[in-house]
């Protein structure tokens, strides 16, 4: 029997991150599970974060259930809120997760769940949240109160909106390396900290990263610290590998 195929669909109206996405997901899987990366382009508008979920549900649904015509096992939701995520579950036989689904379960057997989340202003059509009660919310509803050690957040810059707008009709590599380059000195002036924190003051066993952007870059997170560190791709395809092969064996 040959392995599962998962699609992992980034959320965003342009492809700026599908290379760097496919760079950690290929590796986190079996070498027979097929991996395949889409966005939303041409359905949402074109942003360098999360669009606002005004216009991004349905074209997302929509997408999920296309893909599940195609003949795809699983579907990632490419995006640590996890947007649509119980709306798409409801519309689809295959399994759909998210990364903060599946960092909520995968920590579960490893120890306390900490997340550090980001702060970035949201620019416009984007929907990107000003506090952290999203995480505590999603926790709730996955039902991990009990192994929940809290979140801190690390602020991560949101390029300019000038140039934002420029580079995404010019030159979106070199957007995307301005924003992974920002989510990286994050984690150096803040996050390494904060993570260090949960682990000594909030007893964290584990620790999630709760933006996609940082998928990648958290080794030097993890020279730093004793828990687990869970990358926000890599651990969500791995997730829905695990349901795919599941599902396939019924």
């Amino acid at each position: 029997m040959t392995g599962p195929k998962i699609l992992i669909l980034n959320p965003n109206g342009t492809d700026i991150y599908d290379e760097a996405t496919r760079e950690v997901a290929i590796p986190a899987v079996s070498p027979d599970t097929v991996v395949e990366i889409r966005n939303l382009e041409g359905s949402v508008p074109r942003t360098a974060f999360l669009p606002a979920t005004s216009v991004l549900i349905n074209p997302l649904l929509t997408a999920v259930v296309n893909a599940e015509q195609e003949g795809f096992d699983a579907i990632v939701i490419a995006c640590c809120d996890d947007p649509g995520l119980q709306e798409a579950k409801e519309l689809v036989s295959i399994p759909v997760t998210g990364p903060m689904e599946a960092a909520a379960f995968t920590a579960a057997p490893l120890g306390r769940l900490a997340v550090i989340a980001p702060r970035i202003e949201s620019g416009e059509n984007e929907n990107l949240p000003t506090n952290s009660n999203w995480v505590r919310r999603h926790i709730h509803r996955y039902g991990m109160n009990y192994n929940f050690a809290g979140v801190r957040h690390a602020p991560c810059p949101h390029p300019p909106k000038e140039e934002t707008d420029r580079l995404l009709d010019q030159d979106i590599a070199q957007l995307c390396n301005i924003v992974r380059n920002g989510m990286a000195n994050a984690l150096d002036e803040t996050g390494i900290r904060q993570a260090q924190l949960a682990c000594d003051e909030d007893d964290a066993d584990v620790l999630f990263f709760a933006c996609t952007i940082w998928s990648g870059l958290l080794g030097p997170v993890q020279e730093n610290v004793s828990a687990t560190v869970l990358d926000p791709v890599a651990t969500p395809v791995r997730f829905a590998e695990m349901l795919a092969r599941n599902a396939m064996q019924q």
